[in-house]
């Protein structure tokens, strides 16, 4: 298979550009900045990902490993794909979020996002060669429209930590205001008394735990206590926030900004001393909850749980007598020890269940829940590395090979849910079309980290200390990004695996960099060679993120009854039949079909990227199509009369035209192979990012707003389309607003008032509201005026959000201007 994929690759380029006679000159999705760097080639690329969907995203992005465990290697790979499921491409200028779900659920804020596991998915997917989904990520937190008080998080330690693999302190460094801003948005649960955090366990993303069965007695007082839990000073949630403050404290350092750095040392330090004077309990010798309604003496819970292991990966606790006799309870069987473990209630506990006694999904009181496993193996290597705990590398792998393990479905396949029985060898929540590939938890970051022992650091060093079996002889991490190199790291015990030198050879750029006679390594790496790329990371205009009444809006000609054409335009690519994420024609009466994007005002591109939907080889009616014309407002722009010979099946197929067209359409006509329909996972149009200084106010993200076709009225599009309907309630956030160093400017908004009453209008900047305050939108009848207010935005991407309006009012465009602003 390996040998025919490589084929119809090769044969993709050569046939596009022979058989058709055009240049490649389009835009395409993407690529990782470092794509030009030679790695090494020891390991097989194409083997272990030959089960998977989306091959070209894995060739391109993954570190590749070897090791003695095809358990837990299988399983690394598999992570990787179910990653890539919920990298979802929000708008053009937000870019990349992640989302929890492969489907919506209705409490997810925007673009599907929720905070809780945010820290989890920035961990693992910072070791994607692509740093632009990580950047994009966390700018959508630090300046975007992300809620990050929905639920406690880590994001800000992730993002100081991402920045420890790419390199890219001046990022980094770019965030802090928003970092802060961050920060300041929860001291509604600070408890300035006592010095602690306190929130209720299910806003610690933790239902139905311990202290809700403590305070509504098993739920006979307070079935909705039990559920949501009294406010609660917690272990996870304080610890979390010593990491945010010291993650805001170091970005700081790293800017010079010695007075930040220093108050945010501080309150970290505070934090941290209030933690051990209050939940750490001497006779438990665990780090425990405390429930804070009708509590004066601040009395500790009786009960261990695993969210009381969560602390030490973020270095608090590492002292051995905290760490030695709480890490010992994870692998006791009265403890947290289990076969499918650990749970997230010791198992001593009166209210430690080990089979939920509800079909709700979320039970945190005996479950193994792989969000809390992640957080434990770190903190399990955290402490491994101090040297004074009776920790030991057999210990850690253990729990990592459960882990692995318990990663697996019901037919022995690597695979992934929401929750798993701790004693029964079955996922416990895990709904179909719902929670399947569940984006939780982390699995690669640890083995990475953890198992394969690559420690990041914000200096030049790297440091090897792989937490490994006393048994193995080799392992190897294959052509992984760090600080701007592509790094190998090959142990081979006596240099017969790799045919390389023995002991360990570290290959920097694809040469050889280092040898040692031992598995462990601290040493320099060189500056990196990778000059920086100038040219703008390209957008795509194609997704639609809000639905069918929304834009670029998706038709197609015949529409199978369980598929929609909004399925190919959302921003999501995966080609599973369950979850379903595709349109096809699958029982059409037609020879053909043609799939079809309508913009709100005219587009220019140059090329088209179709993720061509294929269950084919799974017994299905759908494959490639035979041929393919793709036309707009001005005719054909491409056409492909044999398009299965270089069709890429469940993948990328990215059809370059020979000039750029600008249309208020796209559409797509695919003409079947016999006896087999024709699908797409999703349609793509990659261009190069607007850099203003107009920005049109229907390309951008709404809030229960909608866009308005005014063709009797002068506006900015040639089309009329407008964005109307706009109340108290109603916004737009203007995305990609770009700034190349950031500074003063003053921001025109190109707006109609149909009211006889004047309206008023809110502008913020980066979540920020501008000096001018709320601004009057005086009556305009039919005309268009502008309005403007100063603003200050940031270095690279801002968000502007636009709201408030009487239900008569129409935006159309901001304009943003500043001496420094690209025209």
């Amino acid at each position: 298979m390996a040998s025919s994929t490589y084929f119809r690759r090769a044969l993709t380029f050569l046939l596009s550009f022979y058989q058709f006679l055009r240049p490649i000159y389009g835009q395409a999705p993407p690529q990782p900045e470092n794509i030009g760097i030679d790695g090494t080639s020891f390991l097989d690329h194409q083997a272990p990902i030959n089960s998977f969907y989306g091959q070209t995203f894995l060739l391109e992005n993954i570190p590749y490993i070897d090791i003695p465990d095809t358990n837990i290697q299988d399983v690394y790979y598999y992570r990787w794909s179910s990653l890539a499921r919920h990298l979802h491409y929000a708008i053009a200028g937000t870019g990349y979020v992640l989302t929890e779900f492969v489907q919506p659920v209705q409490y997810s804020m925007a673009f599907d996002t929720i905070d809780a596991a945010a820290g989890h998915q920035i961990d693992e997917a910072r070791w994607l060669r692509s740093d632009y989904f990580t950047n994009d990520y966390v700018q959508f937190w630090t300046r975007g429209p992300g809620n990050s008080t929905q639920y406690t998080h880590w994001i800000l330690d992730a993002a100081y930590r991402k920045s420890q693999v790419d390199g890219n302190v001046e990022f980094l460094i770019n965030q802090l205001p928003g970092m802060i801003d961050m920060w300041n948005q929860w001291y509604f649960t600070f408890d300035f008394g006592v010095g602690l955090y306190y929130f209720p366990p299910t806003d610690d993303a933790q239902e139905f735990s311990l202290p809700g069965w403590v305070a509504s007695d098993g739920g006979l007082t307070n079935v909705t206590l039990l559920d949501m839990g009294p406010d609660t000073y917690r272990p996870s949630h304080n610890a979390y926030m010593v990491a945010n403050a010291r993650a805001i404290a170091q970005t700081a350092a790293a800017a010079g900004n010695v007075t930040v750095a220093a108050n945010f040392t501080s309150i970290a330090n505070n934090l941290e001393s209030a933690i051990f004077e209050y939940l750490w309990d001497p006779t438990q010798q665990f780090f425990v909850d405390v429930i804070r309604p009708n509590n004066s003496n601040l009395t500790q819970l009786q009960g261990r749980e695993e969210v009381g292991l969560f602390p030490f990966r973020f270095g608090i606790g590492l002292q051995n007598q905290y760490s030695d006799p709480s890490s010992q309870e994870v692998f006791d069987a009265q403890g947290f020890g289990s076969e499918f473990g650990p749970t997230t209630l010791e198992t001593r506990n009166y209210y430690y269940d080990a089979i939920k006694p509800a079909t709700y999904c979320c039970y945190w009181n005996g479950q193994s829940w792989p969000f809390s496993t992640a957080h434990v193996l770190k903190s399990l290597a955290a402490i491994y590395r101090t040297g004074n705990s009776s920790l030991t590398a057999d210990d850690y792998y253990h729990v990592l090979s459960t882990y692995a393990t318990t990663q697996h479905d019901y037919y022995g396949q690597p695979f992934v849910a929401e929750a798993h029985y701790p004693e029964v060898n079955a996922w416990s929540a895990y709904t179909t079309n719902h929670s399947e590939h569940y984006d939780h938890s982390t699995n690669n970051d640890d083995v990475i980290t953890g198992l394969l022992g690559l420690i990041p650091r914000s200096d030049s060093m790297l440091q090897i200390s792989p937490i490994i079996p006393q048994n193995w002889t080799y392992f190897a991490l294959e052509n992984v990004g760090y600080h701007g190199h592509l790094l190998t790291i090959l142990y081979d015990l006596d240099g017969t695996r790799y045919n390389q030198s023995k002991g360990l050879t570290v290959y920097v750029d694809g040469q050889v960099y280092y040898n040692s006679p031992n598995s462990t390594a601290f040493f320099a790496l060189p500056n990196a060679t990778i000059t920086p790329s100038t040219t703008p990371i390209p957008v795509n205009i194609a997704v639609n993120p809000k639905g069918n009444d929304y834009f670029p809006n998706a038709s197609a000609t015949t529409t199978y009854d369980l598929d929609s054409p909004f399925k190919a335009n959302d921003g999501f690519i995966f080609y599973d039949y369950i979850p379903d994420n595709r349109w096809t024609n699958n029982q059409s009466y037609f020879f053909n079909d043609t799939y079809e994007l309508f913009f709100a005002r005219p587009q220019t591109f140059s090329s088209i990227t179709l993720a061509i939907y294929s269950d084919r080889v799974r017994g299905g009616m759908v494959d490639c199509p035979a041929s393919l014309e793709i036309y707009g407002d001005s005719g054909i722009y491409a056409s492909l009369p044999n398009f299965t010979a270089i069709c890429l099946p469940n993948d990328r197929n990215t059809i370059s035209f020979n000039q750029n067209v600008t249309s208020t359409f796209i559409a797509v006509n695919m003409y079947i192979q016999r006896s087999f329909a024709v699908g797409l996972a999703e349609i793509e149009i990659w261009v190069p990012p607007s850099r203003g200084p107009t920005y049109y106010a229907v390309d951008n993200l709404l809030t229960n707003t909608i866009i308005e076709f005014d063709k009797s009225i002068q506006t900015a599009t040639v089309t009329g389309a407008v964005v109307g309907n706009n109340t108290e309630t109603g916004s737009i956030t203007f995305s990609g607003v770009y700034s190349e160093s950031g500074g003063p400017v003053t921001l025109d908004v190109s707006y109609s008032n149909r009211a006889t009453e004047a309206s008023m209008m809110q502008i913020l900047v980066n979540r920020v509201p501008t000096a001018s305050g709320n601004l009057t939108l005086a009556p305009t009848g039919n005309a268009y005026q502008t309005i403007s207010a100063d603003g200050e935005l940031l270095a690279g991407n801002n968000f502007v959000t636009i709201s408030g309006g009487n239900g008569y009012v129409y935006y159309d465009t901001l304009t943003v201007n500043a001496a420094n602003q690209a025209a």
